[in-house]
């Protein structure tokens, strides 16, 4: 297994359908991508270098940046595969807060993930004096 930084929208796409997510127009793929900030995929050495999971990040490089997805495909999932997709992001956290600062890192985990989180420093919301975290989805047919 190695990391890389490009996914295409097949892949991307194919990952997302896997683990029983909406599908993301090309057209929203490419300004994500053309905006993000943080991009890990973790391929298999094989000869065609296998997608088997992503994780990537956006926010408005300063201070917020929002972790919105950490995808391993089914087959490699409980081999450590998205612990080492979010070793890779917070060390980008740590490599891009300078000394004094503080960066909030957000995320939207997936309904029973949320100890996969905890590992990593992220706590459940409420908590002490933050609120719920909040979400809306907008379909247009």
């Amino acid at each position: 297994m190695y990391l890389d930084d490009k996914i295409t929208y097949e892949e991307y796409s194919h990952l997302r359908e896997l683990v029983g997510w909406h599908k993301v127009s090309k057209r929203q793929f490419d300004i994500g991508q053309s905006k993000g900030l943080f991009m890990v995929v973790l391929r298999e050495e094989t000869q065609d270098n296998r997608c088997i999971g992503l994780a990537r990040a956006s926010g408005d490089g300063g201070y917020y940046l929002m972790l919105t997805d950490v995808i391993v495909h089914p087959d490699f999932q409980g081999r450590g595969y998205g612990r080492k997709l979010l070793e890779a992001f917070m060390q980008y956290v740590d490599d891009n807060t300078m000394q004094g600062e503080t960066t909030m890192l957000l995320l939207a985990s997936v309904k029973g993930k949320e100890g996969f989180y905890e590992k990593f420093g992220f706590n459940k919301r409420p908590y002490d004096r933050f609120g719920y975290g909040m979400s809306q989805w907008i379909t247009k047919d």
